[in-house]
């Protein structure tokens, strides 16, 4: 459980960042040039007030088993991915915006024992991707 006001990570042969089992804010996350996923949820709880992502080796954020995230304002650009909300997880974005991603937002169930993701955003600006969204029959991704 906590607090974080700033977290930077460069130049990750993996997970840049992984965090499990928690409840956690971020008031500032900057993550470039991560082998695999620039944040990497689970189990837990986590609020991510202003995030900058930049060259992601798979997803821009991931967020599974159960987890909640909410994100008031989100940059992420040059990954396969952008959000992926898979197994029972749920994410709550104000403003995400997305640039030279393949999928802007992905929507799934991955593992047996559990259902698909929601992905909840207010407001988005996708430029320059291959898809907008992929969604599976277990989830669903809203715009208000």
């Amino acid at each position: 459980h906590g607090h974080i006001k700033k977290i930077k990570a460069s130049n990750s042969t993996n997970d840049a960042l992984d965090i499990d089992f928690s409840n956690i804010s971020i008031d500032n996350l900057i993550i470039t040039n991560s082998g695999n996923d620039c944040v990497d949820l689970s189990f837990g709880s986590y609020q991510f007030n202003n995030v900058e992502i930049d060259f992601c080796g798979d997803k821009g954020i991931s967020v599974g088993e159960r987890s909640k995230l909410f994100s008031n304002l989100s940059f992420i650009k040059n990954t396969d991915i952008g959000i992926a909300v898979k197994d029972s997880s749920i994410a709550k974005l104000k403003n995400a915006n997305f640039d030279n991603v393949k999928t802007c937002f992905a929507a799934y169930k991955k593992k047996q024992e559990f259902n698909g993701g929601k992905i909840k955003v207010k407001k988005t600006e996708c430029l320059n991707y291959d898809k907008k969204t992929d969604i599976d029959i277990f989830s669903e991704i809203t715009h208000n």
